[in-house]
Parts: structure tokens; C-alpha cells; sequence
């Protein structure tokens, strides 16, 4: 009878991963054959290759036995069951440690058997009838999400050590100036927009971006040149036959991206919200 479970079981929860009878094997050191067995009923695993299972599945011995039934949390129960019996300062570092752990998990990990991850649907959230947005604040961590028709952003800042020091170092803070004073001129922002559109290619001229943005060309090169002194793009010499051409390559900067975004949802972005909550934004302490 137990043998009979089991093997549902196994195929059962094979088929809700999505992977393959050899993808098991693989991952746990036996012969596809092996697992076969398991799944028609053959043979059943011993003592150490259940715990192995439960462990790959992500499931108790016990249901792998069909003693109890695992039932699927949301996602949002997950969550929370890892912050609880946390105080505020050990749940601010789970945070932190969640979203250093998201992209390795989904690019690495996942992608293995998910090949459409990329896919747009899978990317983007459903919009609703109202953008989500939030704002949740304490001394030390600040974290805001807004989701609408223009903006998909989520922003995690923690407390560091230096105590946002370098914000009153007078060498820091020209470094810093350099790239709001580049994005502070709406030609530049036209600029960056065709860049960063797919419908740029990676190599291009002055003249080119010229001719797709309606910018005067001195301007344009003005603008790309700056460009390439704050943000992700090379600009080189090609030597032609009928002389020399500045090629500008660049495949688009996020963090510029994700600046004029911000700074969009801040101007410009609904002051409407699902979920609101701030609580204090001074993170930077007192000598």
C-alpha cells in the first residue's frame, strides 16, 4: 500500500517541478532506472533516499509516506513565516539577505528548468485598477514599490557603515553633482530615452541619434560624450577610407535608468496608495 503511494506521489511531485525522471537521478547520484522503479511501484526508496526526496522536493517524509498532505503556502505565508519570532533589527537583515538571494535563485537555480524566464508575461505584473505602491521606513531600512502602467520599481536602502558620511564630504558630494547636472537637461533625457530603446543598436554616432531624436548633432555628441563620463557607454575612433568616425557603443545603464525612473515616480507618479506606511526616513544619526 505504501509502495503504491509513494510512487504516485514521486510522479507527482516530479511532474509539479517540472523536471525530468533523469533531472531526479542526476540531482540525487542514482541510475534513471532507479527512479523509474520508485515511480511505477518496483521498488521503494530506503530510510536515507526519503529524506533525500523530501529534501529535493521540499516536502515532509511524511508526505512522501501519504501520511499527511503538504499544503502549498502562498507565497506571502512563506514570507512571513521566516520573519516570525524575528525582532526588528534581525527581520531588517532577513530582508536584506531575501533580496540578495532573489536574482541568484531565479537566474541560477531556476532557469535550469524554466527556459521562458524571460518571457515578458512572466516579467511584468498584471496591471490592476489601482498601481500598488508602498512606503515602509524605519532608521535604519527603507524600502518603496510602485506598480503602475508606467513605473515597475522596488528600491531596498539600508543603513551603512559609514552613516552617509560621504554625503558632506565636499569631493564626494562634486562626484555626485556630476550625474544630476547630466540628467538635469531635457535634451539629455531625449537622448537617453532613444539609447535605451531597443530600437538603438549598441554601436551608434551623433549623427545617427541626431537624426532619430530631432537634436541638433553638436548637441547630441555633447551630450553622449558626457555621457560617457558618468554612465555605461565607450566612445571610440574608427578609422575609414573616407576618414575618421566617433562611434558611441553602449548597451543602455540601469542605474541611470532606474535614477530617472525614481525621479519620474517621485514628480510624476499617482499619489494614490493601495498600502502606505512610513514611519521615519532620518537614517542618518547624530555625532
Amino acid at each position: 500500500m505504501y509502495e503504491c503511494k509513494i510512487a504516485e506521489k514521486l510522479v507527482e511531485l516530479r511532474n509539479a517541478r517540472g523536471v525530468t525522471q533523469e533531472d531526479v537521478a542526476q540531482s540525487l547520484s542514482i541510475s534513471n532506472k532507479t527512479v523509474s522503479k520508485w515511480e511505477n511501484g518496483a521498488s521503494m526508496p530506503d530510510l536515507s533516499m526519503l529524506v533525500e526526496l523530501s529534501k529535493y522536493y521540499g516536502v515532509t517524509t511524511d508526505t512522501l509516506l501519504g501520511l499527511t498532505e503538504d499544503k502549498k503556502q502562498s507565497t506571502a505565508e512563506e514570507i512571513r513565516s521566516l520573519f516570525e519570532g524575528l525582532n526588528r533589527r534581525k527581520s531588517v537583515l532577513k530582508s536584506f539577505e531575501a533580496v540578495k538571494s532573489l536574482v541568484p535563485t531565479m537566474y541560477g537555480i531556476v532557469s535550469k528548468y524554466y527556459d521562458d524566464v524571460y518571457d515578458e508575461e512572466d516579467v511584468i505584473p498584471a496591471e490592476k485598477s489601482r498601481g500598488y505602491r508602498s512606503e515602509i521606513s524605519h532608521h535604519e531600512f527603507f524600502e518603496f514599490t510602485a506598480s503602475s502602467e508606467n513605473v515597475n520599481l522596488a528600491v531596498m536602502m539600508l543603513k551603512n557603515k559609514a552613516n552617509f558620511a560621504w554625503l558632506n564630504d565636499t569631493n564626494k558630494q562634486k562626484e555626485i553633482v556630476k550625474i544630476f547636472k547630466f540628467l538635469s537637461n531635457e535634451d539629455a533625457l531625449s537622448v537617453l530615452y532613444f539609447v535605451h530603446s531597443t530600437a538603438c543598436s549598441e554601436s551608434f554616432t551623433a549623427d545617427y541619434i541626431a537624426t532619430n531624436t530631432g537634436i541638433e548633432e553638436k548637441r547630441v555628441t555633447e551630450i553622449l560624450d558626457e555621457f560617457c563620463s558618468v554612465g555605461e557607454c565607450n566612445r571610440i575612433t574608427a578609422h575609414l577610407t573616407e576618414g575618421e568616425v566617433i562611434i558611441y557603443e553602449s548597451s543602455g545603464d540601469g542605474i541611470i535608468l532606474s535614477l530617472i525612473t525614481i525621479a519620474f515616480e517621485k514628480m510624476c507618479g499617482s499619489k494614490s496608495y493601495d498600502f502606505y506606511y512610513n514611519a521615519n526616513n532620518k537614517m542618518i544619526g547624530g555625532k
